[in-house]
Formats: structure tokens, sequence, C-alpha cells
């Protein structure tokens, strides 16, 4: 009989003794009852149970009990190996070799790299995998179960010789991952549950999906060419051509001035406020060229001295000056030129109600022919840095000034005086020839100097203007100007305070410039 039959046997006589000596109890207790309620109890006196010789002799002693219970004891004993394989869970283990060396592989601070990232990999070790049987056959001295088991351990020996190539430590792991599972399946063959059958042999497929797309239809080529010269050129692309152009200057700047007393249009040196406007707006075709400019700036300014007027204008000029052209060869054209000229505001003498100009007092008007020399210089040196040069000489030239304020000083504008009566008069109408130049150099970005040369001379009476502007811009919106305007006009009446005809005016200024 088996050791498992004397275990099942003991279990079954241990639960039937306890059965009978709680039916032996029982029945004394329920014999006692009976009795104890037959028996008429006293007042003031306790009874005391009877029980017969042949009930206590029912009455089990403790020794016989336990001699009955220990008759069937039997010592326990460790379970075998089959019996641990039913109530353990099966676990690998693996050498102390083979742990030894995948310890140090694979430490967790080495499996994943601090560069890689696992948020769409999982990156699985084969030897914490189930085991899978491919097929291959087991060596000829492997052997199902360990015989050295008894026996002293040997000397671990050298695994393989150490590899210096580049991938020595992909080799090594490598070789210990192959260890480690040749080692399992030779000393443990029931933990290899799967083979090559029973994975999974439907392929999945990638299904490629393709973006659609508006192709545009290729062009379809009716006959083939048979040479080049078959083939059209390409249009060549013409850009429009703008034929009229413009530019504008604005500034509106403090200035400091200084006039001469003798100057035509009056005003005294003093700190004031300066405004220039400059528009040029031109047409130029084939051979054709028409110049026109427009321009406009006045000096206002306080007069402390002054105790009729709180402020006075020291230069007023609106001029518009246009020239048509047709060009004669290389930079000379045929030209018509005019000029009209006058002022905006009326300015008064100095304590005193006389009016020295005003608007259209006087005006003046210039046309002649003649031809105009042009040049447009640029620079490779410095893309920036230009010269513009025009100028127009009118060998038959008339000019006629006219006031229709007959009360301003007319001898100061050079109007002839009547020797009868002694009045000036308000009107002048001469025939002479005219030079009007105007000269542009524009050194670099920042700084550019601009000249305006009149001269007219009617052989008897010279008139001659000589403007100088060198503007140094600070920045787009900022810049500062030295202006040096000189005139010349033997025709006028003299000063007694400034006996000559030359009339200077010059200017500081820095403020507002703009221009495009």
């Amino acid at each position: 009989m088996t050791r498992g039959t004397f275990f099942i046997l003991f279990i079954v006589l241990l639960l039937s003794g306890n059965r009978m000596q709680a039916q032996e109890i029982n029945n004394i207790i329920n014999n006692n009852q009976i009795n104890r309620a037959t028996q008429v109890v006293e007042p003031d006196t306790l009874s005391h149970p009877k029980l017969k010789e042949t009930d206590l002799d029912k009455i089990p002693s403790l020794r016989a009990q336990f001699e009955k219970l220990n008759s069937t004891y039997t010592s326990q004993e460790t379970p075998s190996v089959e019996l641990l394989r039913l109530i353990t869970k099966d676990e690998i283990s693996l050498s102390p070799e083979a742990q030894y060396w995948v310890d140090w592989k694979r430490d967790p601070e080495t499996v994943v790299k601090p560069w890689m990232t696992l948020k769409d990999t999982m990156i699985v070790n084969p030897l914490f995998t189930p085991f899978l049987l491919k097929g291959s056959l087991l060596p000829e001295e492997s052997v199902i179960f360990d015989r050295t088991l008894i026996t002293p351990q040997k000397t671990i020996s050298e695994f393989f010789t150490p590899d210096t190539t580049l991938f020595q430590d992909i080799v090594l792991r490598n070789k210990i991952q192959q260890m480690a599972y040749s080692y399992v399946r030779t000393n443990h063959p029931e933990y290899v549950r799967y083979t090559q059958d029973d994975l999974p042999t439907d392929i999945i497929k990638a299904q490629i999906i393709e973006k659609s797309t508006d192709k545009p239809e290729l062009i379809k080529i009716e006959k083939e060419q048979k040479s080049i010269d078959d083939v059209d050129a390409p249009v060549k692309f013409i850009p429009e051509r703008r034929y009229w152009t413009s530019s504008f200057q604005s500034s509106v700047q403090f200035a400091q001035n200084y006039v001469s007393p003798n100057w035509h249009k009056g005003g005294v040196s003093a700190l004031n406020l300066t405004n220039r406007q400059y528009f040029i707006y031109n047409y130029n075709k084939d051979k054709v060229q028409f110049t026109n400019e427009l321009e406009w700036k006045t000096a206002v300014y306080t007069a402390p001295k002054d105790t009729l007027h709180d402020y006075k204008i020291g230069d007023d000029v609106l001029r518009l000056h246009s020239n048509l052209g047709y060009k004669a060869f290389s930079k000379w054209f045929y030209t018509f030129d005019a000029t009209f000229q006058t002022q905006m505001f009326t300015n008064f003498a100095e304590n005193s109600e006389k009016k020295l100009a005003a608007l259209l007092s006087p005006f003046t008007i210039n046309i002649g022919l003649g031809m105009k020399y042009d040049l447009n210089k640029t620079f490779t040196s410095n893309k920036h840095k230009k010269l513009t040069i025009s100028a127009n000489l009118a060998p038959l030239s008339f000019t006629y000034m006219y006031s229709i304020n007959k009360n301003i000083d007319l001898g100061r504008h050079g109007f002839l005086k009547n020797e009868t009566t002694g009045e000036f008069e308000h009107k002048l109408s001469k025939f002479g020839s005219t030079i009007n130049a105007t000269l542009n150099f524009q050194f670099n970005r920042n700084i550019s100097w601009y000249s305006r040369f009149y001269f007219f001379t009617s052989y008897d009476r010279i008139q001659g203007e000589f403007e100088n502007r060198l503007n140094m811009a600070i920045s787009r919106f900022f810049s500062t100007t030295l202006s040096l305007n000189l005139r010349y006009d033997d025709g006028v009446t003299k000063r007694d305070d400034f006996d000559s005809y030359i009339q200077i005016n010059e200017l500081l200024s820095f403020g507002f410039n703009y221009k495009w």
C-alpha cells in the first residue's frame, strides 16, 4: 500500500472517531436532563445530580481517547517531485555562470540608452520570451537530465576567445544569449511549450494609401519635330515701359538764417522755421523729353525788434519750371524753356506797414529757345553715387515782370523809374539771353549736394541767382541742411547801409526730411 493510501485512511478514521464520541456525550446529557426534570426542587436547597455506575462507565477517559487517536498517526514526510510540480509554479532557473553574464550584461541602466525613445517601440529580449522549438536537432552530447548533479562542480572554463573587432559588444551579447538558451533547452526541456507550428501563419499586408492629387494633364505632342529649326523660339518678354516718372522731397526744419540788409524780399538774420517742398514730374519717350519742376520754400521767423508784426517772412519762393526738348544728337536737345516765379505771403518792412513783397507782387515769367545738355552718370564703385547735370542755354529769351500791387517797394525788385514823374513802373519787359542749369550730386546714401544757377542778361542789365544746398541725412526722416543763396541784380536801387548789388541768404537747419 502506498503512502498516499495511508494518508487518506488516516483522515477517514479521524473523522469517524470524533463523530462516535460526540454521539455518546449527547446521550449522557439527555439522560441527565430527563432525571433533573422528574426531581422536585426544594426551596433553599441545591439538587445534586445522581449518576448511575453504568453511566460513568460510558464516559471515555482522556488517555483512552489519545491512544485511540495516536493509533493511526504517522510522521510528516517531504513531498515528492511529482507532488511539488502539482502545487508549485514553473520557474526558469539558470546556471550560476549564465546568471552572472546575464546580470552583468542586462543591467537596467544599460538596456535603454539615454537618447532612445520607447514611445512607439518595444524592445524584447529573446531570453525572457516563451521558449520556441525551431526544429533544430539537439547536439549528440546533450542529455535529458543532469548526471553530474551529485559530483563536485568543475571550475568555470573560458567561454570564448575575446573579440577585438568593431562589433565585439554585439558578438559577446549574442553568444551569451545563445549559451543561456542552450542551457535551458538541454537541462530543462519541459519548459519548451511552443514550436514553429504553433505560431500564427496569417500574413498582415500593409495597405498603401495614395494621396489623391489633381495632376495636370501632360502636354500632348501631336507631331514629332524633325529638326531644331522647326521649334518655335520662346516669346520674348518685354516689360511695359513707364514714360512718366516722378519724385518728391519734403523738409520742415528749424534753422539759423543770415540775410543781408539789401535782400530783395526783405528779412533779418534770426532763428526761424524753414519749409521746402520739391516735386518733379518728367516724361521721356524716344526723342521727346518733357521736364516739370514745382518748388515752394519759405522761412518764417519771429521779429522781436518789430513792434507792429509778431512774425515776418524771410525767404518765400514759388517757382514752376518746364522744359520741352527734342533730341538733336548725343546728350543735346532742342528746347523750349519756361519759368514762372512769385511768392505766397506778404512781407512788411521792419516797424512799418510798407509792403516789400506779396502774392503776384511781383511775378516773373521767362521763356526762351535754345539747347539743353543732359548728363546722368552712375559710378560702379558705389551704387549710391550719382551725378546729374542739366544745363539749358537760351540765346533768344524774353522776360516779363509785373506787380498787381503798385504800393510795394518796386525799386527793390528792379522796376524802372520814370524820370518825369519820379515813380516806379509796375511792369517790365526785356529781351536777352538766359542760362538755367541744375546739378545734383549724390555722394553716398546720406549726403547729397544740389546746385542751381540762373543767369539772364538784356545786355544792359544782369540778373543772376546761384543756389547751393548740402543735405546730410541722419536717418530716413531727419537731416541737417546747409544752404547758401547768392543773388546779383544791378538794376535795383542800392541801400545806404549796404552798398552792393550782391545779395546773400545763408541758412543752417536741422529737422524732418523725407523723399521718394
